[in-house]
């Protein structure tokens, strides 16, 4: 098979991760895989899998960004002559429907979404339609609001997104821990794209109420300096240390791991964390309740700092607490195993390949 993935760009993030395992599974299952984006530090992670990257210019967001992509990515469809292909978001799925928009017949197209702020599923959903083709949600909460919004039923699948760590080595741990100045005092994490949907204004206010502990933030996003200058402002609680290209064993280190987010499709690094039996307190929204089980984590309602830091002081003072989410959390993870995803996506592309397609524009 010959299989072409198409998202915006290859930097730290879900979506991202998602495309680097299903190219490298792609490839050691002997396919012809090729990866269109902007770039982006995670280029070398592609190639060092074995496939090819095509620089297509999908950021930033723009009409006549997505005009532009759709010609280059025309040119690499005609290279390349993919058999499927398979864009991730809705940006990537309309240059790729527009690029594909020539006589003959077509690759057929394949979609993920890998979740969206709740106001925007309408026109997702309108947009997607047009486009053509399958597509295939994150999450259970994704497939539902997709539904909800007027997509049609029988054009969508849910197959839920890997998320897997390898445990931490003890030179790891240590390499971390001087890195980033890990004392005595406990350390609690969190993990994510610094953009307003992580809503880190939540931690930064909770943790003037967190005891006795060190708060630091991996990752990167365009609220990088504002969410700096607010840390400081608040008194310097919380650190963001930016991005951390392998973050098991900064997650290995940690006492508590946090996740404030205000909506979400499916956490990944939430997810990679709970796999590790990292204690978690995570915000009660749909992309997390879906998946993670009562008693794997502390879930509290979005938007609340007190609530924060109540459940963080819980984990870190509570006898037993942590050893039962540790545990509840690590039996949970086999729903969110990356070998069931790989396993759903080879079936789905195998029907792609082998199901009579209509020779037609999108």
């Amino acid at each position: 098979m010959r299989l072409l993935l198409v998202v915006a760009a290859l930097r730290h993030g879900g979506a991202e991760r998602i495309v680097v395992q299903l190219a490298a599974d792609a490839v050691r299952r002997g396919d012809a895989v090729t990866v269109a984006s902007a770039g982006g530090p995670w280029v070398e992670r592609v190639r060092a899998a074995g496939a090819g990257h095509e620089l297509v210019p999908l950021d930033p967001r723009s009409a006549a960004v997505t005009l532009r992509s759709a010609g280059r990515l025309a040119a690499v469809v005609r290279r390349f002559r993919p058999e499927v292909v398979h864009a991730q978001n809705v940006r990537a799925t309309l240059a790729a429907a527009l690029a594909l928009a020539r006589p003959g017949r077509r690759p057929a197209l394949v979609t993920t979404l890998h979740g969206l702020a709740p106001a925007d599923y309408p026109a997702a959903a309108r947009l997607l339609r047009l486009a053509g083709g399958t597509v295939i949600a994150c999450a259970p909460a994704v497939g539902r609001s997709l539904l909800a919004a007027g997509f049609p039923a029988g054009r969508l699948e849910v197959i839920t997104n890997g998320a897997a760590l390898a445990s931490p080595s003890e030179p790891e741990l240590a390499a971390v821990r001087r890195r980033f100045a890990v004392g005595s005092r406990p350390l609690v994490v969190g993990i994510g794209r610094l953009a307003a949907q992580k809503s880190w204004p939540t931690l930064i206010e909770a943790a003037s109420s967190i005891r006795d502990a060190d708060v630091l933030v991996a990752g990167d996003g365009p609220l990088r300096a504002e969410l700096e200058a607010a840390a400081a402002a608040a008194g310097g609680r919380v650190r963001f240390v930016g991005p951390v290209e392998r973050p098991a064993a900064l997650v290995g280190l940690a006492r508590c791991v946090v996740s404030t987010s205000a909506w979400e499709g499916l956490p990944l690094a939430l997810l990679e964390a709970l796999g590790l039996g990292a204690p978690v307190v995570a915000t009660a929204v749909d992309g997390v309740t879906d998946v993670v089980p009562r008693g794997a984590a502390l879930l509290v309602p979005p938007g609340d700092p007190a609530a924060v830091a109540a459940a963080v002081n819980r984990v870190l003072t509570e006898p037993g607490l942590a050893g039962r989410l540790s545990r509840a959390a690590r039996g949970a993870s086999a729903a969110w195993a990356p070998d069931a995803m790989l396993a759903r996506y080879r079936e789905r592309y195998a029907a792609c390949v082998t199901a009579p397609r209509r020779d037609r524009r999108p």
